[in-house]
């Protein structure tokens, strides 16, 4: 199947991402089913779409005409048949349970044409794993939008063990269609890029105000001023969600290993329920007018930390050949607005200097996250990761 026999697209799960990719295909000129577990839910995840249309529509992105035909195109509905029936593409956004998803995924198998693509949007479970809870793990990857899709670029389209070449090049074509530029993970890799990358880097900013090193608007001040990104760390990991953080930050420990142990600052945040801008209470005070850190300090220690953990990870996934270093920078400029990518960054201040400030994290506090990839030491002896 390539990207022009696509008409008909069933999204399972109607809660914030589930509802968005829906409204994004169904602006794209696809017909979409929109299911949920129950009619509240699926209604709700509706109501958002139409509450999006309209606003959309308000500012002029679009017409009035194109917000009535995307309504048009979007049916909601609860029962799996109903969903999956002639669907064309099965995008899977249910909650990041393996339970949930291998019942959903049984249910799925039962009414879905034989032709269909399965592709799950789950930010962080593995694609392989998943593609064995149903029977065609050939016709299986991961299609990772970011939130809100309507409004973010990047698509991560992730291979998984089983996945064949016409199914990664059918979601990456489908991607293009909605609007999104693709970029390629080659494996099935914990995080995939971004959150690979970008949430050790959160972690990192907790430990860093653990330790005494800088305070939060310090470390946030660092962030944008000195490596240039678009919100300080305290500050973005408040609008992804405490909670998500800590989430996918256990999951990586759990697969990968003790690199990735939780910064208690992070989570004390999340036991007492300073989940970020959600709960209007995070590292912040969403209520007291949110982040502030323009006056704060900068300091190189706190740059040259942050910088190094991102130089691992990026190392981490160049050797296991997960992505190249272009789709890395690529990624991360789509995915978390970083102007230069963590390549541009980390070899623009030197590689060779990033392995030292990790050696004497390291011999200070012996933990496990400052072990320095020898593929880092590989190429700052070479002279970049390009080298």
């Amino acid at each position: 199947m390539t990207v022009d026999d696509i008409d008909t697209l069933a999204v399972l799960g109607a809660g914030t991402m589930g509802h968005g990719i829906a409204e994004v295909a169904a602006l794209s000129g696809y017909d979409v089913r929109l299911r949920d577990i129950n009619e509240e839910l699926v209604q709700d995840g509706y109501d958002q779409i139409d509450w999006s249309l309209e606003k959309m529509a308000d500012r002029e992105y679009i017409t009035e005409a194109e917000a009535d035909a995307a309504r048009g195109r979007i049916e909601p509905v609860v029962p799996v048949e109903d969903a999956v029936t002639g669907a064309d593409v099965v995008i899977e956004a249910v909650p990041e349970d393996i339970d949930i998803k291998e019942d959903v995924y049984r249910e799925v198998d039962e009414y879905a044409p034989e032709h269909a693509i399965y592709a799950t949007n789950t930010s962080s479970l593995s694609i392989t794993d998943l593609s064995e809870l149903t029977e065609r793990p050939g016709q299986f990857c991961g299609m990772h939008f970011f939130n809100p899709p309507v409004r973010m670029d990047l698509v991560e389209v992730i291979r998984g063990a089983h996945t064949d070449d016409e199914t990664l090049e059918t979601i990456e074509a489908l991607a293009e269609a909605l609007g999104k530029t693709p970029v390629r993970v080659r494996k099935d890799s914990p995080g995939f890029i971004v959150n690979r990358i970008l949430i050790p880097m959160l972690n990192e900013a907790a430990w860093l105000v653990e330790n005494d090193v800088g305070t939060i608007e310090e470390v946030d001040a660092t962030a944008t001023e000195n490596l240039g990104l678009p919100m300080g760390a305290f500050e973005l990991s408040d609008q992804i969600g405490n909670d998500v953080t800590l989430h996918i930050l256990e999951y990586l420990q759990s697969i990968v290993g003790d690199a990735y142990d939780p910064a208690p600052l992070l989570e004390a945040a999340v036991n007492e329920e300073r989940l970020g801008r959600k709960t209007d209470e995070g590292f912040y005070d969403y209520d007291d007018g949110g982040a502030d850190y323009e006056d704060a300090d900068t300091r190189a220690e706190v740059e040259h930390r942050l910088l190094a953990v991102m130089a691992n990870e990026t190392a981490t996934l160049l050797d296991n050949d997960v992505a190249t270093p272009d789709a890395i920078d690529q990624a991360m400029g789509l995915g978390a607005g970083f102007p230069d990518g963590p390549v541009a960054l980390s070899e623009d201040v030197g590689l060779e200097a990033l392995v030292e400030t990790l050696d004497a994290a390291h011999e200070e506090t012996g933990a496990e996250r400052y072990v320095a990839a020898e593929y880092l030491r590989t190429a700052a002896d070479s002279g970049g990761f390009d080298a």
